[in-house]
């Protein structure tokens, strides 16, 4: 009976390590591994800068003249 209780328990830990693992490897990846993207994310509020979009011109209107 001893055998397969530590089965489960050693099943357990490793899904646990796993799982701790793959939230690491994400962790590390937003803070290290995406320095060149266009929102780099940060742990300190300070030195966010805020970009203005234009609105999009409007279409050239095209007059219609009635041949003479």
């Amino acid at each position: 009976m001893r055998g397969r209780s530590s089965r489960i328990g050693d099943r357990v830990v490793g899904i646990a390590l796993g799982i701790l693992l793959g939230l690491v490897v994400i962790v590390i990846f937003l803070f290290l591994g995406s320095r060149n993207t266009i929102d780099e994310p940060s742990l300190s509020g300070g030195g966010t800068t805020v970009t203005h979009s234009q609105p999009p011109t409007p279409p050239a209107k095209v007059s219609k003249q009635k041949p003479g």
